[in-house]
């Protein structure tokens, strides 16, 4: 099974594992620049919504 999701647990942040993330066409979806634009992240380069879709999805399943 692909490990997509890493919690590291010294700084409380869920990791991407980037190349597992893309082979998933949602989640490539997920990362595309014009939808991450938002107001933290005005050209989307930074991809904050994606991961903090990332992140509710981890939670969300593997709490």
């Amino acid at each position: 099974m692909i490990k997509i999701f890493q919690y590291n647990n010294a700084n409380g942040n869920v990791e991407l594992n980037l190349p597992e993330i893309i082979l998933v066409d949602e989640f490539h979806e997920l990362m595309k620049e014009e939808r991450n634009i938002c107001a933290e992240d005005k050209e989307g380069k930074f991809k904050l919504r994606a991961f903090r879709e990332f992140t509710y999805i981890y939670l969300a399943l593997d709490w």
